[in-house]
């Protein structure tokens, strides 16, 4: 186990909000510097096609719309620039799905239903722009805390057909510029002009099933199911 995976099951111990606050820390801490040693992750794909198996919480249009405006100054308008997410594309992953593609499509939809429709309520507020090696994100809290990480261990381990696998600690983001060259010149100030902003919760209510693209784009996605929650 190395020193960052050590490091974020320590701060789990903390439980709740200073956990997701700790993880959060060591991920900016460990993007930094894998940005300083390795570059720039540079997106070279276009929009579609739908390679990717995965379930997603979209954010509420309103929501999305306020953080893409106060990341745009971080994706300057130009072909060659970065990638800007559309509001309806800005999204939470819940859990990728793509080792599971081969299993029959109903019983996916099946966990899902049963999973998502058991978890109890779940909100998430969107705090923060951060930069990535490949992106910037907004940190999405959630609260209870352990309640999305439950509900994604429970549909991973009801897939499952082999022995359990270790799973990493995991927080939630949501992607809102993608990297389309080496130049950040206008990151760190829009990063930076945003790094404390709150930027408003939402409720979880509906998880979607998708075959998608590398950014949820409406030509490269596919949707197969939605699940709503009944809390």
């Amino acid at each position: 186990m190395d020193r960052w995976s050590t490091a974020e099951r320590l701060c789990g111990l903390l439980g709740g909000e200073l956990a997701q606050h700790g993880r959060f820390g060591l991920l900016r801490g460990r993007e930094a510097l894998a940005l300083r040693r390795d570059g720039v992750g540079v997106w070279r794909g276009e929009e579609g096609p739908r390679a990717f198996l995965t379930t997603v919480v979209r954010v509420p249009t309103e929501l999305a719309a306020r953080v893409r405006a106060a990341a745009q100054p971080a994706a300057p308008a130009g072909a060659d620039q970065h990638y800007l997410y559309p509001a309806g594309a800005i999204h939470i992953t819940l859990a990728n799905l793509d080792r599971y593609a081969d299993l029959p499509l109903e019983r996916v939809a099946a966990v899902l239903a049963h999973r998502v429709g058991a978890a109890p309520p779940i909100t998430f507020t969107l705090r923060g722009l951060a930069v990535a090696r490949h992106t910037v994100y907004v940190r999405a809290y959630a609260r209870p805390a352990s309640a999305p990480l439950a509900l994604r261990a429970s549909i991973l381990r009801d897939l499952e057909t082999g022995p359990p696998r270790q799973e990493p600690l995991r927080i939630a983001v949501s992607n809102v510029v993608r990297f389309r060259c080496a130049d950040l010149t206008a990151v760190p100030p829009a990063v930076h002009a945003c790094r404390n902003a709150c930027f408003g919760s939402f409720p979880l209510h509906r998880v979607e099933l998708v075959r998608t693209d590398k950014v949820l784009s409406a030509a490269g996605t596919e949707l197969l199911a939605a699940f709503d929650t009944t809390s």
